[in-house]
This record gives C-alpha cells, sequence and structure tokens, in this order.
C-alpha cells in the first residue's frame, strides 16, 4: 500500500486562494497610496502656481550710484506683492519704495511702477515676497 505524502486538495485550495488575496490587498494599499500622494501633489501643484501667477514682477531698470541702490520694477500679477526683505547682494538692507510720481508705498500694486532705493551699492537686488519667493535683478 502506497502512503502518500503531501496535503489535501482542499487544503490546498485554501492556501492558493489567502495567498491571492493577500497579494490583491497589497497591490490595492499600494496603488490607494500613490493615488492619493498623486493628488495632493496635483493640488499642491496647482496652488504653488497660482501663488506665482499672483506674483509676477517685471525688471524696468536698475542702477548703481554713489549713493545706493535702486530697482524700478512693474508687477504684473493679479493682486499686491507685500515684500518681506530687500537685499542687496544676498545682505538685508532697509529700503524705501515709492512709486513713480513719489509716493511713498508699502505694496507693490498691481500694473504701477515702483521704484524700490536702498542705501548700499552692489550688483544685484533681491526681493523677498511673503509668500516666499525671491526675485533677483542687475544693477547695472
Amino acid at each position: 500500500m502506497m502512503q502518500r505524502r503531501g496535503i489535501s486538495e482542499i487544503y490546498a485550495t485554501i492556501m492558493m486562494f489567502s495567498i491571492g488575496l493577500g497579494i490583491a490587498g497589497v497591490l490595492m494599499i499600494n496603488s490607494s497610496n500613490q493615488l492619493n500622494t498623486q493628488q495632493q501633489s496635483a493640488y499642491q501643484m496647482l496652488d504653488s502656481a497660482q501663488k506665482k501667477m499672483s506674483e509676477s514682477i517685471s525688471f524696468v531698470s536698475g542702477s548703481d550710484t554713489d549713493t545706493g541702490s535702486s530697482i524700478e520694477v512693474v508687477n504684473y500679477g493679479l493682486t499686491s506683492i507685500q515684500l518681506d526683505s530687500v537685499m542687496v547682494d544676498t545682505v538685508q538692507k532697509t529700503y524705501s519704495m515709492t512709486l513713480i510720481n513719489g509716493t511713498a508705498t508699502s505694496v507693490l500694486p498691481v500694473k504701477e511702477p515702483v521704484v524700490i532705493s536702498t542705501n548700499i551699492q552692489g550688483s544685484k537686488m533681491q526681493l523677498g515676497t511673503a509668500n516666499g519667493y525671491i526675485f533677483e535683478f542687475p544693477l547695472q
């Protein structure tokens, strides 16, 4: 008489079904996590693009004189821009902002030329905005 060594067909079927179910579960969880990550990345990219569109500064001119540096810029963005800092050659300095007509301003209004002046010389001026963007302009 032969003795069979192995598992029954019922146990084999249950084990195969369990292994397949486990693999399917792991794949579902992974694909779900990736979908959520991609969805969040898309929202972040759209938010970042919207902020960048709202802050679009165009350079008109820059000058470096014995008394300091100044640039003329125009905000072509969607809203007025609040500046956090003005730096000359990456060193933060005090500054003044005036419209072309000489009126002092605290923000970069939309489609209005603004002159930003500091009392130090340099080769480049950087503007840091409240949203964390930095714009760099030459002073020659």
